[in-house]
Formats: structure tokens, sequence, C-alpha cells
């Protein structure tokens, strides 16, 4: 784990810039003159460079050619603009995997990588992980004290597994060192179901269809073999550079990458966040989806300022369907993530390549090459934007009533074991815990999100959504927190099963949870895609459908207070939502997945029972506060594609589009953001960046 403390690049300013490929465009000087005076004229502060820049910077083994590299963080330093350099292991050079052929990955299947692609290296071999160590401390050794270095950005997304014959190994000796002995493996891992007890280490697989354990075991292996690469990694660059932090680019709530593990041994929190916007978005969800994200990377840093690595301020070109950003989508997007706590904004990226796969992906420059375009005009209005809101950088978000625990664990255990209703489409936990937000956040509440081991003692409420795989430490951290007037609330699935994914004995909820929460889950009942149960109780008067889908428990309450009941099908009459009192707090369970307007209602009757100030926005309006010297400084924002009236009374907002101020009953257009607490003049957010007719000198490319 580092003992570093967690820190950014710039701790007195937001930093603003985008990922940039000056090696593709060695052959063209003049457009890498006029990217620098672009990028000034925009705002920017800051690039990611050198990312997949191996080749270029080592062609052949042991000969560098750092000559662009040093040209390149020399008109850095003499524009202004700090460097994000980064370690280039993310996507390896052809002459070293056609050399070493160990170090590219192999499938499931057997078959190995062909060379090429990116993110496909074998975290395990000894081969790469001396080469990326070499060229990190070439790296390090000449730009190490640069002035324009501020942080080492470490590979890139790095994901994925290998099963080569060296990871099988090094997952054998994994599972000896977790386990000691065969004989505790095969209890652990309930081998004697369909006789696949073990008997050698030899013959343990790196996966396995009947064995439902191994899956789980295996990605903690797989995450602990990518925590050890980064590691690697970062050892020259700590010990040449160690004023200089480090970090990767996370994807965040990535299913097979657990990143609270990551977050221990990086120095900040880095994300990558597309969004994917669709106009047919009615209700806002695709918002609130993203702030669930960032919560999630403000419970990684512990509340500290975290990085948006890469985020597109225009389509991207690898989804289904490529939607254009609707005007005031992608400043809404950057000013979300601010609010959230980012202290650093950049793209992906700033020129569009000519060719390759992301020719077509967003970028501030687009293949035209002048200034005139929409998006070119959007990020200057945003750099602008940002130059304003330089007094929260470094603050911390406001703290949150409630917060929302993820674990990719129950995530990883749920996905292996066969019954739970799911399909390729399906992610129940994933699923629970975006839908427990929105919930949480249409009822007006703030909701933070942490990792299941992080420390939740200060909230007045925890929800643990389908908390699938539940250990005896976390069960007893959430009883202790409850027992001292804290207030739990857990959904179906929960408390299933032991860290190795068996079931836990005398009934669920476990371990021993049945009297923590007042009830038993005699049988849970998982519905087709069509049915619907009916649901009774005072919580849902009034509304139209008041109903639970896809998963419902068959619970009978033993002590709790029944505040909901099923009122279909051979359950009806039982139990669907209780409350227990335990110690000076209370417990409550969700039997069922309930239809929105039910989470909905249930939530906003909970934070009114609990006495939790709401929000009373307009629906699909949000509100999100960081406090800076001066104090706090609060975003509005409006998620809906429709216009909204908003009334603030006297209070005054300014609105980041135009600069205007307002107050008293306006309207919000849509996708509006509007700032409270820093009034910048109109002017300053409303000039227009200088054009410029640089496709002129785009031929010479061709």
């Amino acid at each position: 784990m580092s003992t570093r403390p967690t820190r950014l690049p710039s701790a007195n300013r937001i930093l603003y810039g985008a990922d940039y490929n000056p090696d593709q465009w060695l052959n063209a000087e003049a457009i890498l003159d006029e990217d620098l005076r672009l990028m000034q004229d925009i705002g920017m502060t800051s690039v990611s460079i050198g990312i997949f820049s191996w080749t270029a910077l080592e062609p052949r083994p042991g000969v560098y050619t750092f000559e662009w590299m040093d040209a390149l963080m020399d008109r850095l330093h003499e524009n202004g603009l700090k460097a994000f350099l980064a370690t280039p292991s993310g996507a390896k050079p052809m002459w070293l995997s056609e050399t070493y052929p160990e170090i590219r990955r192999v499938k499931p299947d057997g078959r190995r990588d062909p060379s090429g692609g990116r993110h496909n290296h074998c975290p395990t071999s000894p081969v790469y992980r001396t080469a990326v160590q070499r060229i990190n401390r070439e790296l390090a050794l000449r730009y190490g004290k640069h002035p324009a270095l501020a942080l080492w950005h470490i590979g890139n997304e790095l994901n994925g597994e290998c099963h080569c014959d060296l990871c099988r190994r090094a997952f054998q000796d994994w599972l000896r060192e977790r386990y000691g002995s065969l004989e505790a493996l095969n209890l652990a891992w309930w081998t004697s179901f369909w006789n696949q007890t073990f008997t050698d280490w030899s013959q343990i697989p790196t996966q396995s269809r009947c064995i439902d354990a191994l899956p789980v075991d295996w990605l903690r292996f797989v995450n602990d073999q990518h925590v050890s690469f980064l590691e690697n990694e970062m050892a020259p660059l700590r010990e040449l550079t160690p004023e200089i932090p480090c970090t990767t680019n996370m994807m965040g709530a990535h299913p097979t990458s657990n990143y609270a593990q990551w977050a221990g041994v990086l120095d900040c929190i880095s994300n990558d966040c597309y969004p994917l916007y669709d106009d047919r978005d009615t209700n806002g969800n695709k918002f609130l989806s993203t702030d669930f994200t960032h919560s999630l990377m403000r419970g990684l840093a512990k509340g500290d300022p975290w990085i948006l690595m890469e985020c597109s301020p225009s389509s991207v070109n690898w989804g289904k369907i490529n939607k254009l950003k609707r005007p005031g989508v992608h400043e809404l997007e950057v000013l979300q993530a601010v609010a959230n706590g980012a202290d650093v904004i950049h793209y992906f990226q700033w020129r569009k390549g000519r060719g390759g796969y992301e020719k077509y992906h967003g970028a501030v420059m687009d293949h035209e090459g002048s200034t005139r375009s929409r998006v070119y005009q959007d990020c200057a209005r945003v750099g602008k934007i940002l130059q304003s809101l330089q007094p929260v950088a470094g603050s911390k978000t406001k703290r949150a009533p409630a917060a929302i625990l993820y674990d990719w664990e129950s995530r990883w255990a749920l996905k292996a074991s066969a019954g739970p209703k799911q399909s390729r489409e399906t992610d129940l936990q994933m699923r629970a815990c975006s839908e427990q937000f929105r919930a949480l956040r249409q009822a007006g509440a703030d909701v933070d999100v942490l990792p299941v081991g992080g420390d939740f003692s200060r909230y007045r409420m925890v929800i643990t959504p389908a908390l699938y795989l539940l250990t005896p430490e976390t069960a007893g951290r959430l009883t202790a927190f409850v027992r001292a007037g804290g207030v739990w609330v857990a959904s179906c699935l929960t408390g299933y099963v032991d860290a190795n994914n068996r079931c836990w004995r005398g009934g669920f909820p476990g371990p021993e949870l049945r009297k923590v929460f007042g009830l038993w889950n005699e049988e849970t009942d998982y519905l087709h895609d069509d049915e619907r149960i009916l649901l009774n109780g005072e919580l849902f008067n009034g509304l139209e459908s008041a109903v639970a889908s896809d998963i419902v428990e068959h619970l009978h309450a033993e002590g709790a207070e029944v505040l909901a009941e099923y009122a279909s099908d051979f359950y009806a009459g039982s139990p669907a939502i209780l409350r227990h009192a335990l110690g000076e707090g209370w417990t409550y369970y969700v039997g069922a997945r309930l239809s929105e307007d039910a989470q909905r209602a249930f939530y906003t009757s909970l934070l009114e029972d609990l006495k939790i100030k709401r929000d009373t926005l307009p629906e699909g309006v949000f509100r999100k506060t960081r406090t800076g010297p001066d104090g706090p400084v609060e975003f509005l924002f409006n998620y809906n594609r429709t216009p909204v009236t908003l009334d603030t009374g006297t209070e005054t907002y300014l609105r980041t589009a135009t600069g205007e101020t307002l107050s008293g009953r306006f309207q919000l257009k849509p996708y509006d953001s509007l700032v409270k607490g820093l009034i910048s003049t109109p002017s300053s957010l409303t000039r227009q960046p200088t054009e410029s007719h640089e496709h002129e000198v785009l031929p010479v490319l061709c």
C-alpha cells in the first residue's frame, strides 16, 4: 500500500486539457505549432502525452529516439502547459511482441493473441515487466526534472486477463498462499460436488463452470496481478521522481476491476467517462448514471479531488449509435464532474487522427482543421468557465447524509452463481446500485458511493444494494453502525454467500443477520420479464403502479415491523418491506426489485421519517455543492431535454452558457448549468476564440 499522500498535479487550480498525440504529426511542423497556440487560446493548461508512443520512443531494442519528445516537453513548458507523461505499456511494440511471444495474452480457449492491439499484455510475464521498467526508467531519467512534468500517467485503461501457462502457475501459487493446503481449498470451494476434488495444485485451471468459487478467486488473483504490475511500473518513477504523483485511468465501475484495491497504491484517482448521450432519455437517467460513477470516484478518493482523464467533447465512435451531443450537454457533463470533485478535465482527444480505429472519435480539433466548429467553440467556452471556477480547486464536495456501498466481489459472485436471474444484458448488482442511487437522488437526497470497505461511520444512512457476498467482518461493521444509531437499508439478494461463494447456513440473510433485520428470507422467486407482483402499504397510497419485478423474496417477519406486503401470487400477504429496531438505530429490508415510482416513494417516506433534508427541486433538476475558500459553490443542473421552470427567490445564479445572472422565477433551458457562489461577468464567458484557417496546411500530409 502506498504511504504517499493523495494529491493532484496542481492543488491550486483546475487543470484543463486533452490527450495529445504529436508523434502522429511529426511530418507537419505547422500543425504542431498551431496546436500549442490553439490550446492556449481555449484555456488549456495540460496535456496527456506518450500514451501509445513506445515505438516512437524506442523503435528498436535499446535504441531511443527521444528528440521529438524533448522538443515537445520544451514547447509545453515555453507555452505554460503541464505534461501528464504516460508510460507506454498500454500498447506493446511490434518488435517486442514478435521477439517475445510470451508477452501476448492467451485467451480462455488457449489461443495466443497476435501482435498488435492494446491493453493486451500478459501481466505476469517477467519479460514484459522488465521491458516496461526499462523504458519507464529511461523516461524518468530524461524527464524527471523537466519543469513541464506534472504527473505520471501509468499505462492506459489497464484491464483484462491472461490464461497462459505463466498466469495459470501464478494463480496456483496464489491459491497455495491463500489457502495453505489443498484440503482447505477443496473445502472452501466445495469441490466434492460433482467430484471436482483436486489432489494436486497443478490440476487447478483458470476457469470452471461448475466450481463457482473459482471465478471469484480468479478475479481476485487478476486484480492482484494488475496491482502488482502497476507497482512494478511505478517503482523506477518513485525511485527517481518521488515528488511527481502517479495515477492510472480507471473505467468507472468496470465489472472485473476492483478499483478499491487499486486506489491503495495510487497517489490520486483518475477516471475515464463516456456517458453515451441519448436524446431519447426523457428523465435524466443517463446523467444520474454518470453521477453514480463520479460519486464512486469521490469515494475511492476518500473525498479528495480526482481527475477526469478522458471524456469526449462530442460523440464517440464505438457505441451502437454514436449521437452528437445536443447544445448544453457537453458543458453540463464537464461541470457535473467538477461539481462532483474533479479538479482536472481532459478530453480524448485534442485532434482527430487521420486513420486508425478512432479517426471518427470526438475531439477538440476536427479534420476540417479550423476553429469554426461548434465543438471547438464549446471547448473554448468551457475553458473560460473552468477559469472562473478556480477558487473551488482543492476543495472537497459536501458530504452527503447517505452512502451506497458498492462491492465488486458481490458482483463477481452473483455472475458466477447459477440460479439468480441474469443475462448478458443484466448485471444484478450493478443494476441494484444504480437504481437505488437514482431513487434516492430523485427523492431529493444527496448520496455518496463508497467501496464496501470504506469508512461509513459518519453517515446517517447506509444502503447496501444486492450485497450478495457478505463476510462476517462487513456484517459486523454494519451491525455496529446500526447499534450506534445509524440506519442500514438492505435490498433483496443480501447475505446469500460467504467469501468463497458458499451459501450461508442458518437461513438468509447471513451471516447471523436474521436477528439484525428481524426476518427470515425463505426463498427467492425469479420472474419472467413481463411479470409483476402487486404491492400494498401506506407507502404506496396514491401510486397507480406500485409493483415488484424480476426478483421477489418470500419473507417472514421475526420481530420486524411490516411496512408493505405483496398483494398477488401465492406469497400475497407476506412482507415485502420491513423495519427493525436495533440498539440506537434501525434496519430496513426491501425484499424485491421495486418499480421506479415505488422505489422513490419508499425513499421519500424514509427520508421524511429520518428528518433528512430533501431537495424539493423540479423533477430532473439536481444540485451539488463544493466548498471553496470563500464559502460554498453550488451547481444546479437541468438533466431534462425540455425546459423547466424554477423559482430561486432572492438567490442569484449564473447561467454558465451565457454568463447572464438569474434570480426569482425563470426557465431552465434543456441541459442548463447554473452556478451560485462565484459570479463572473458575462463577458468573461462569452469571448470568442481567435479564428484559424489551419486547414490550409493539411495538404502537406497528402
